[in-house]
């Protein structure tokens, strides 16, 4: 355990560039909206505005930053790979720093977008924090999830690269990834097999409004954007969670056995 912290202490040292620079990119882009919009009157509008869309970009934030952090360590793939930690710790650890380092970050925009909020979209205090909440969690878990993927990803590119030139093997596991999306989402998904599997647990959206007691606004918003079909299910989550579980592993398990040397 205290290797595997001292590992996570250093994951932060690497990570620490991609934290900077959301943060940073996301002040300077306040500055400038606010200046901008300050002699019409609309600071706080343009605020919020700018506060949910930053905030919505998070989805990819864990991606970018599995990206850079597995980036440095392929200068020196063969120091990272011969610790005597299992592939699975490894990036586990680079999966917690990069998780806390978002959840950093998206306080920071969270903040603008829940004062800026309160000034063009008429709902109660009250509501926005329920609301912030309920999008917070959904933006770092799948934020979360994205990234395993892309995990997988860069695994194989290492491992073809073993084989082939980088942007060759760049190539293939780009069009591999595409082809993998059009199968697992363009085919699958609208099987029975995996409507059997995911469509149980039903969640009532308007259930939750009233049990929230958000604004009838919201729960007019939810009508509108879900339609009639009001419902999600817990099996989408409980089914996309074993499902990046196992990508993990596997990624792990190739990074252990086919990519080290």
């Amino acid at each position: 355990m205290k290797a595997w912290l001292a590992l996570v202490k250093k994951e932060f040292r690497v990570g620490l560039p991609i934290l900077l620079l959301a943060v940073v990119l996301f002040l300077v882009g306040l500055v400038i909206v606010a200046a901008t919009t300050y002699r019409f009157g609309h600071v706080w509008d343009a605020v919020g505005i700018i506060g949910l869309v930053w905030g919505s970009g998070h989805f990819f934030f864990m991606a970018i930053y599995m990206l850079y952090s597995l980036g440095v360590e392929r200068k020196k793939l063969h120091l990272w790979l011969h610790n005597p930690m299992h592939a699975s710790g490894l990036l586990a650890a680079k999966l917690v720093t990069g998780t806390v380092y978002m959840i950093i970050s998206l306080l920071i925009v969270s903040i603008a977008a829940y004062l800026g909020g309160l000034h063009f979209v008429e709902f109660s205090n009250d509501t926005w924090f329920k609301i912030g909440i309920i999008a917070f969690l959904h933006v770092v878990s799948f934020s979360v999830d994205f990234s395993v993927y892309v995990i997988l990803a860069y695994v194989v590119f290492l491992l073809l690269e073993r084989y082939m030139p980088s942007f060759l093997s760049g190539t293939v596991v780009f069009i591999g990834w595409w082809v993998f999306a059009y199968l697992s989402y363009g085919l699958i998904v609208d099987t029975k097999f995996y409507t059997a599997i995911t469509e149980w647990g039903k969640i009532d959206l308007g259930f939750i409004a009233n049990s929230l007691q958000f604004d009838i606004s919201v729960k007019e918003a939810i009508v509108n954007f879900q339609g009639e079909n009001t419902f999600i299910y817990a099996g989408n989550y409980v089914i996309e969670l074993i499902t990046i579980l196992i990508i993990f592993f596997i990624a792990s398990w190739l990074l252990d056995k086919k990519v080290e040397v």
